[in-house]
């Protein structure tokens, strides 16, 4: 509410004029089509700049971005804040972790025919590669993983192993005497899959 008020208490001038220079500069951003596309955040600075170089306007550019910041979290003032920019990798984040693949495009000295993409050709390389000669591929990227600091990404376990290991135990449970082999491991069940909400008009109608 203080920021409403606040901006209230501005002169008519003061704001008249701030309101023609703000349509003065989009007029010329418009004009400038040739000009390499700016974000939101870019457009805001010029014109806080602009503003605070209105005569007799009460704010300079540091506090019109502190009136702005405090509006983007008030319930009271619809305002999008800025988004924070993406930060980019650098070599100084580290090496990124590898996949055999990685490791194998890397390393190909194949002859790449004439006409067909490197990667189209290396990824077809790949493909054509044996399960068993992969495997030594993703080998040394775990390796190299590991050396980077990587661990080794867990795999899912699939109902049909919680089965064999169920099984396992099953034959350990009944080989120990019963008076020490505690309660019968239970089976394991199988998770059953989330039904997606029927979103359909027709779904909708017959809910009511």
């Amino acid at each position: 509410m203080y920021t409403l008020q606040h901006f209230k208490r501005m002169s008519a001038i003061a704001q008249n004029t701030a309101t023609e220079l703000i349509e003065t500069v989009n007029i010329e951003l418009v004009k400038k089509t040739s000009a390499p596309a700016k974000n939101r955040a870019s457009y805001i600075k010029e014109a806080f700049e602009a503003i605070a170089l209105v005569e007799g306007f009460p704010l300079t550019t540091d506090e019109l971005w502190e009136y702005f910041n405090k509006a983007t979290k008030s319930k009271d003032i619809t305002l999008r804040k800025l988004s924070e920019p993406k930060k980019k990798k650098t070599a100084e984040s580290g090496p990124k972790r590898l996949s055999g693949y990685n490791i194998f495009t890397s390393k190909f000295t194949g002859d790449i025919p004439e006409g067909v993409g490197v990667m189209t050709h290396k990824a077809a390389a790949w493909k054509a590669l044996s399960k068993e000669e992969q495997a030594v591929w993703n080998e040394q990227a775990t390796e190299t993983n590991k050396s980077n600091g990587y661990e080794p990404k867990a795999k899912k376990i699939t109902h049909a192993q919680l089965v064999t290991a169920w099984q396992c135990s099953l034959e350990e449970w009944v080989q120990e005497p019963p008076e020490t082999r505690g309660e019968k491991p239970e089976y394991p069940e199988m998770k059953k899959r989330a039904k997606k909400a029927d979103t359909s008009p027709e779904g909708s109608e017959m809910s009511d």
